[in-house]
């Protein structure tokens, strides 16, 4: 039998699954967040560690604890604003090969690439916020420790 379907059905059920696929992206995002956040939040907790002793000599020298909580939120701020710099154009290139090989191999189509500047905006703010949230419990945990006690450790 022939089967003929009108060309705004076939429209239709390619979007739909054009969709579905995208909706897969969408999950596979945040997870990938979570993983970058969880990732994050480890580094800081190390560094934290690795700068105890530094951290205490600055507190003895007269750091208050919330100038050295704003001092390690600034520095996870700009290691964040780094991280969204970095990921603008390798997330425009990847998504680049992604239209012009892997949906010419998996639909036999290609489009043009067009990230609005929002976009790419957003994505600094995400991996900015994302850092800075990360950074929190190790800049307060870093502000607790006393510093006689952190030099006596060492």
């Amino acid at each position: 039998p022939l089967l003929v379907s009108r060309n705004r059905e076939i429209r239709e059920q390619s979007l739909a699954i054009f969709d579905r696929t995208f909706a897969v992206t969408r999950v596979l995002r945040w997870l990938a967040v979570g993983v970058a956040f969880v990732g994050v939040l480890s580094a800081l907790m190390a560094l934290q560690l690795e700068l105890r002793r530094d951290h205490a000599v600055m507190r003895a020298t007269g750091l208050t604890r919330r100038e050295l909580t704003l001092l390690v939120l600034i520095q996870t701020s700009i290691l964040g604003l780094a991280a969204g710099l970095f990921a603008a154009p390798l997330g425009t290139l990847l998504g680049d090969l992604l239209i012009q090989v892997v949906n010419v191999r998996s639909f036999g189509w290609t489009m043009d690439l067009r990230v609005p500047s929002g976009t790419l905006f957003g994505g600094l703010l995400l991996a900015w916020s994302a850092a800075l949230l990360a950074g929190l419990y190790p800049a307060l945990r870093a502000a607790r420790v006393a510093p006689a006690e952190a030099l006596r450790s060492e």
